[in-house]
């Protein structure tokens, strides 16, 4: 999506715009602020943020002309804007110098829209899009460059898809979902079964669904599901090359970083997290708020209880796992005791065969 840059604006109007207390500036009118960055990478005139007490040192080292901070994390002797949350006033700030400027509505000469498709109001269609029969496409939503809306599916409201989406037949997409590039929904679910001693492809012909406020990372791929659906909870979020197979259940707002993947029929509880390349294999149930660490890999038909946090492969709790790997750091000065053991009991029964 389009964003227009906005030039500058001076600390006391960011300070109201912001519902901000100011502290260590006497002439906040003065102080032209030219946009928002890092503390390591904010220039002289950039505004900069401080989330916690353990950066405020930090803080004092940047060159950035002022701080959004909380209550507990003040920079002394430099300028600070305190407010209850600094996350959603450096959202609000970064609004002010780079606002979202949607596409303009309309559907490009050069897109293939077919005639039984609906398109709502306020619809953008990018250049070389495609939107095959029966689609429907919801109010305001922008469909960019080179997507593909198969037969039938549908597009909430408000939906934003980057260039180079795929959603294929039946697929359901809810309001205000965002599909980074490379995006597949409703590819078929891996189903084969030996017949006749070779691969035989089970036909998907179920579906996918995407409830609301969900966002999903270029090259993620949501399988259509065997008979029924494959469904992702509302305000689910998922970093980009996530894989979740056939027939899966994932629940609301749970967090999918990059190369995390489950297998076919699994079941995922509201508020759960699978961090980098973690992964659980088919028929696994995780419940409500556990969270699967980086690598791990929970067995088939295993089970993660609510709350649990696992690591490891086959995952387990995280805490046993990190006793076997302090135990295993272990192994090499216990390897050397054991042998200098043998060779006192060796010597011990030689001392004892000469006597």
């Amino acid at each position: 999506m389009r964003r227009k840059r906005y030039l500058t604006i001076n600390l006391e109007d960011l300070a109201e715009r912001l519902e901000a207390r100011l502290e260590g500036c006497d002439r906040p009118g003065a102080v032209e602020l030219t946009g928002l960055s890092t503390l390591e990478e904010a220039s002289a005139s950039e505004l900069s943020f401080v989330t916690g007490a353990q950066y405020v040192s930090e803080a004092a080292q940047s060159r950035a002309a002022a701080f959004l901070v909380p209550e507990n994390a003040v920079v002394e002797k430099r300028r600070c804007l305190v407010v209850g949350h600094v996350w959603k006033s450096v959202l609000a700030a970064q609004d002010l110098w780079h606002p979202e400027e949607p596409a303009p509505a309309g559907v490009h000469p050069s897109a293939v829209v077919d005639p039984s498709a609906r398109v709502g109001e306020g619809v953008a269609v990018g250049p070389l899009a495609v939107i095959e029969a029966g689609a429907g496409i919801g109010d305001n939503a922008e469909i960019g460059a080179q997507c593909f809306i198969g037969r039938d599916a549908r597009i909430g409201p408000g939906c934003l898809l980057h260039p180079g989406v795929r959603v294929l037949e039946r697929v359901r997409v809810g309001r205000n979902v965002i599909l980074h590039s490379g995006v597949v929904l409703g590819a078929d679910g891996f189903g084969y079964e030996i017949i006749d001693g070779r691969g035989v492809k089970i036909p998907q012909v179920g579906t996918v669904v995407i409830e609301d406020d969900v966002e999903i990372g270029a090259n993620t791929c949501v399988d259509r599901a065997f008979l029924t659906e494959t469904r992702v909870g509302e305000g689910t979020k998922m970093d980009n090359l996530v894989q979740i197979a056939h027939n899966c259940r994932v629940g609301r707002s749970c967090g999918f970083a990059a190369q995390a993947a489950l297998g076919g029929s699994t079941r995922v509880g509201d508020g759960c997290m699978f961090w980098g390349q973690a992964a659980a294999a088919d028929h696994v149930t995780i419940g409500d708020g556990a969270v699967v660490l980086g690598q791990a890999g929970v067995k088939p038909r295993d089970a993660v209880p609510s709350g649990e946090r696992v690591f490891g492969t086959p995952a387990m709790p995280a805490r046993q796992f990190a006793r076997i790997l302090s135990a295993q750091r272990q192994l090499p000065n216990l390897i050397k005791r054991l042998r200098a053991l043998e060779a006192r009991i060796e010597e011990m029964e030689r001392g004892g065969q000469a006597t």
